[in-house]
């Protein structure tokens, strides 16, 4: 008697990815609102808080711009506090957002004091990813519509998949299960009822930001091609915080340099 593998997991996948098919339209990245640029200079940005700070570095990250200024507006806040406070957003986008772990090498910064509580802000990105790249993600709702996506990118002969969701729909482990699962039925199909399945080489999945939280997931179909899978430099090491990586994920991203420099005393 035979047992037919790929049906039912194709089956769940058309159902599970249903509704998502519905809500979202795979549209490609989309920039920031326009309100971060300075009015008066059209290749300046422009924050007055954290989040303003973290925001204007994401739009030059997903517009994969090689340099950026960025004037940042304060209230009674001294040259060594703006300091850290730019570091730790260069931090958090580099290391804690889906965009940024999947593009960025490095991001290297400097503070200029222009005035009391107002400074200009250099920022100088390294990129592991091509604008075609950023391009190339596809954007849906939930998370259960990757199985579906999957099925339409292998019938098409696609060396890889990106795909940004909003919602995860499972966690990291059942999701990379049950592609795995996918990937067996697709490549063994029918398998003998108490035969052992022929061994494949299991699919390469990312996730970023690694280590939980994530919302981008990379997955190759030919491992042995993935030569463009982010790597880490183990000699690298973060100032503010040594040795902080993701177990299992190349996107390891506590090892880059912001900045060489300290803030002046």
């Amino acid at each position: 008697m035979k047992r037919i593998l790929c049906l039912p997991l194709a089956a769940l996948c058309l159902f599970l990815s249903a509704c998502s098919l519905l809500e979202g339209n795979y549209s490609q990245v989309e920039p920031h609102a326009d309100r971060y640029w300075e009015s008066a200079a059209d290749d300046i940005l422009r924050a007055e808080s954290y989040q303003d700070l973290v925001n204007t570095i994401l739009l030059l990250i997903e517009q994969q711009e090689p340099s950026g200024v960025i004037r940042l507006y304060l209230t009674d806040v001294d040259y060594g506090t703006a300091w850290n406070m730019v570091k730790d957003a260069c931090t958090e986008v580099r290391d804690e957002t889906a965009i940024g772990s999947y593009s960025l090498r490095s991001l290297d910064f400097s503070v200029e004091e222009l005035r009391d509580s107002y400074y200009e802000v250099a920022l100088l990105p390294s990129y592991r990813r091509t604008q075609e790249d950023i391009d190339s993600i596809v954007e849906t709702s939930s998370s259960s519509a990757i199985y579906e996506m999957i099925l339409m990118a292998w019938e098409k002969g696609e060396d890889r998949l990106t795909v940004r969701y909003t919602y995860p729909s499972e966690d990291e482990a059942t999701l990379t299960e049950n592609i795995l699962l996918l990937q067996q039925e697709l490549e063994v199909g029918v398998v003998e009822e108490g035969a052992e399945p022929p061994a494949v080489t299991p699919w390469e999945i990312y996730f970023y930001p690694p280590g939980g939280d994530s919302s981008i997931i990379e997955i190759f179909f030919h491992p042995e091609e993935a030569a463009d899978a982010p790597q880490t430099d183990p000699e690298q090491t973060d100032p503010g915080t040594e040795g902080a990586k993701a177990t299992g994920n190349p996107a390891e991203s506590g090892g880059e340099t912001q900045n060489a420099s300290s803030p002046a005393a």
